[in-house]
């Protein structure tokens, strides 16, 4: 785990414990929160991770006793990783990834659901759109990475349509708005990107096409995981992080009213964060609006935060029926209710 702790020790964003160093009450406060460190699976570049960076320039994290330090690393692995060596508190990972390690006795614990579908997106041109599975056969499809979360939910969504996987070819490429050049070149039928990049190519290229294209069909839930034995020996700090981050979710999704003036404002006068979408209104507003009133919420009458037993099951049944778990087990036995507010 040695090499996990230097990994993480590299380029940290350290939350800062009071808002004036010199003002003596906020140095005593400083000295009674909780440090723990929180690893993301991805690069803090998109507004995926809207809640965690809300949370930490919000001053969420500190009205609930943290001191947090949030950390990105490479890949869902790696972040598990961190979280059961110690050098993490805990982490979000998608039930995409997580599943298997899950389902081969990982000791993980899901405590809280954040996002409660897919916000992945293929973009492709309007002289040959792709909208659905069917579009992708016998095509080239491009992914930030073979074998990654991209990749698989492309698999499940092939299977679940009858699309031979096989039949379609996968390129990596940088998953950005450049990369719908190779598009227009017909070197790329279509490529898998994030809701944020969607939402600027389309605000940018009149001759984008962005859809699901059917990878919604499989349910795609982000958990927060954490260890049995952080459980047993921090209960408070596990109740406090997630408090944290329902205030701040919250937050915005009451901000909706206001446009999210106040939260982007945040978000940018912070400092914090610098990355495409955050700068662009439109873009920026539009993905607000997704993830405020479909992502992290929805209809089904589960509190935000709580997870939601059934869709969960159904999200491992899914991967089942796809190959990519054995199935069989019980699920729910994974997750739990005890520690959201």
């Amino acid at each position: 785990m040695a090499q996990v702790a230097a990994a993480l020790s590299a380029g940290a964003l350290a939350l800062s414990a009071c808002s004036s160093s010199d003002d003596d009450e906020g140095d005593v406060a400083a000295g009674d929160l909780t440090p723990i460190t929180v690893v993301t699976f991805l690069p803090l570049e998109s507004f995926t991770f809207a809640p965690e960076m809300m949370a930490y320039s919000g001053g969420f994290f500190e009205d609930h006793g943290l001191d947090v330090t949030l950390e990105p690393v490479q890949g869902t692995a790696a972040a598990i990783q961190a979280v059961v060596g110690d050098a993490a508190f805990i982490t979000r990972a998608s039930t995409i990834d997580i599943l298997p390690a899950m389902e081969d006795g990982q000791p993980i614990v899901g405590v809280g659901t954040m996002a409660r579908q897919t916000n992945l997106r293929i973009a492709s041109s309007q002289d040959d759109a792709v909208e659905g599975t069917a579009d992708m056969e016998g095509t080239t499809i491009g992914m930030g990475s073979i074998g990654g979360t991209s990749e698989r939910a492309l698999d499940l969504a092939l299977h679940h349509d009858g699309v031979d996987p096989g039949s379609v070819e996968r390129q990596a490429v940088p998953v950005t708005a450049a990369t719908f050049e190779l598009v227009r070149r017909g070197e790329l039928a279509g490529y898998i990107v994030s809701l944020d990049t969607a939402l600027t190519l389309e605000d940018q290229n009149d001759d984008a096409v962005v859809s699901p294209a059917g990878l919604d069909v499989t349910p795609d839930l982000q958990l927060y995981f954490t260890t049995p034995d952080t459980i047993e020996s921090d209960p408070e700090t596990v109740e406090a992080f997630l408090a944290a981050m329902t205030d701040a979710a919250e937050f915005m999704v009451e901000d909706r009213e206001n446009n999210f003036d106040e939260t982007l404002q945040i978000l940018r006068d912070s400092g914090d964060w610098d990355f495409p979408a955050l700068s662009d209104d439109d873009a920026a507003r539009a993905a607000l609006e997704v993830y405020t009133t479909q992502t992290w919420m929805d209809d089904s009458g589960t509190p935000m935060m709580h997870n939601d037993p059934d869709r969960f099951a159904e999200a491992y049944d899914a991967l089942a029926a796809g190959g990519l778990l054995e199935g069989g087990a019980d699920p729910q036995e994974w997750i739990t209710n005890d520690y959201v507010p």
